[in-house]
C-alpha cells in the first residue's frame, strides 16, 4: 500500500495569513495556523482513498496548479460518495486523448471531465500579479498606529513599480501624523473629509487613508492593509460557463456512454438562476397575436448550452454538475447543482439531491480546528 502523503508530516511554525502573491501549495504545506490545519486533515483524508499509482501525479498538479488539482480530488471524492467506483484516465477507441474518470455504480456507467473555471484571462491574470506583488510591497508599510484604507491603485504600464520605494514615500508620509489626533479628527468629520495619501510617478499612483489603530494595539506587528478598493461586476457569468464547457463537449469524440462535465466556478454563491440561463437559455416572455387570448407565458429562449428542441446542441454530453467549492468554504457558501441534458444522445439518470455538507461528512465547524 502506497502511505505517500499530500503534504510534509513535519512541525509547522508559519503564522498569519498567506501573502498575497504566495505559492498556495507551499502555504498550506508550511502554515502553522489551526484552520490550515483542519484542511489539510480532510484533504489527507481524500488523498488516503485516491489510487495508489495516482497518487505522485495528483501531488504534481497540487504543487503546479492547486486549485484545479483540488477540484479532481473534490470530483474524486464526491462520486464515490455517489456509490460510484471510479478509474482514472481510462482509454477511449479511436483516440489518444483521455478524460478524467470512468465511473461505473449498478451496471452503469459514465464518462466524467473535470474543468476548473479560470474567471481571468492571461492579461487579467498577469495584472492580477502585478497587483498581488505591489501589495505584499504595502504590507510592509509600518503599521505600528494605522492600518490603510486602500482607495485607489491604477497602473499606468506593464512594468512593476517599486517596492520599496513606494514603502519609504508612505512611511515617511504617515510619520506625520499623530494617531490620537488623527482619532480625534475622523470621529468629528467622518472618513470622507479625512486627507489623502498619494503616490504618483510614472508606473503607478496609489491613493489611500488611514484607520488608525486603538491605543491598545498600537506598536504591534501587523498586515498594514486594513481595507481594498472595492471591485464590482456587473451582468452574469453566463458566457464564461457556456465557454468553459463548449472547450470539454467534444474533446472525445462519439463516445458510447454518458458523458458528464464537471465544472468549478469560483464565487462566493452559485447562482442558480445564472446557471439555467447557461445551460437552457435566457428568461423570454412569448403571447399570441390574438387580442382576447394573448396567452403570455415565461420560458426559456433555447440559446444555452444545451440549446432547444428545435436546434439541440452538444447532444454528446449528457449532463453538467456545476459547483463553487473551494477548501475553505465546504461547511458554509458551498453549493452545488446537476442538471440533465434534454436531448442527449446516453441519458443519465444520476440524481444528486443532497447538499455538499452531507455528501462529503463535512463537519459544522470546517475549518475550525476538529478531528476530521
Amino acid at each position: 500500500m502506497n502511505d505517500m502523503s499530500l503534504f510534509e508530516k513535519k512541525e509547522r511554525t508559519l503564522d498569519g495569513p498567506a501573502k498575497y502573491n504566495v505559492d498556495t501549495y507551499q502555504y498550506y504545506n508550511d502554515s502553522a495556523r489551526q484552520d490550515m490545519e483542519a484542511i489539510r486533515q480532510l484533504l489527507e483524508k481524500w488523498f488516503s482513498h485516491y489510487p495508489d499509482d495516482e497518487k505522485q501525479d495528483l501531488k504534481t498538479r497540487f504543487q503546479a496548479s492547486f486549485d484545479a488539482a483540488f477540484y479532481e480530488l473534490y470530483i474524486y471524492t464526491l462520486f464515490t460518495k455517489l456509490g460510484f467506483s471510479l478509474s482514472i484516465h481510462p482509454d477511449i477507441p479511436g483516440t489518444l486523448k483521455r478524460p478524467d474518470y470512468l465511473a461505473t455504480k449498478d451496471g452503469e456507467f459514465l464518462y466524467i471531465e473535470v474543468k476548473h473555471m479560470t474567471m481571468l484571462s492571461q492579461d487579467e491574470r498577469s495584472l492580477e500579479r502585478k497587483k498581488n506583488t505591489l501589495l505584499d510591497s504595502l504590507d510592509k508599510i509600518d503599521a505600528s498606529n494605522f492600518l490603510l484604507k486602500l482607495d485607489e491603485i491604477v497602473f499606468k504600464d506593464n512594468s512593476q513599480p517599486s517596492g520599496k520605494m513606494i514603502v519609504r514615500y508612505f512611511n515617511q508620509a504617515i510619520s506625520s501624523y499623530d494617531p490620537d489626533i488623527y482619532t480625534d479628527l475622523l470621529s468629528q468629520r467622518g472618513f470622507q473629509a479625512m486627507p489623502k495619501i498619494v503616490y504618483d510617478d510614472d508606473k503607478v499612483k496609489i491613493e489611500l487613508q488611514l484607520i488608525p489603530k486603538s491605543p491598545l494595539h498600537r506598536g504591534t506587528n501587523s498586515r498594514s492593509i486594513g481595507t481594498h478598493p472595492i471591485v464590482t461586476q456587473i451582468g452574469n457569468d453566463s458566457e464564461d460557463i457556456i465557454t468553459a464547457l463548449e472547450s470539454k463537449a467534444t474533446r472525445y469524440g462519439a463516445l458510447n456512454a454518458p458523458y458528464i462535465i464537471c465544472l468549478n466556478k469560483q464565487s462566493i454563491s452559485l447562482d442558480i438562476i445564472e446557471v439555467q440561463e447557461a445551460l437552457y437559455g435566457s428568461l423570454q416572455i412569448s403571447w399570441r397575436d390574438i387580442p382576447d387570448n394573448r396567452d403570455e407565458r415565461l420560458e426559456l429562449s433555447g440559446n444555452g448550452f444545451f440549446g432547444s428542441k428545435n436546434n439541440p446542441k452538444f447532444t454528446r454530453v449528457s449532463g453538467v454538475y456545476i459547483t463553487n467549492a473551494n477548501t475553505a468554504n465546504l461547511a458554509t457558501t458551498v453549493d452545488h447543482a446537476f442538471r440533465h441534458n434534454p436531448f442527449a444522445q446516453f441519458p443519465t439518470y444520476m440524481v444528486i439531491d443532497k447538499p455538499v455538507q452531507e455528501l462529503l461528512s463535512i463537519p459544522l465547524d470546517y475549518p475550525m480546528p476538529s478531528k476530521i
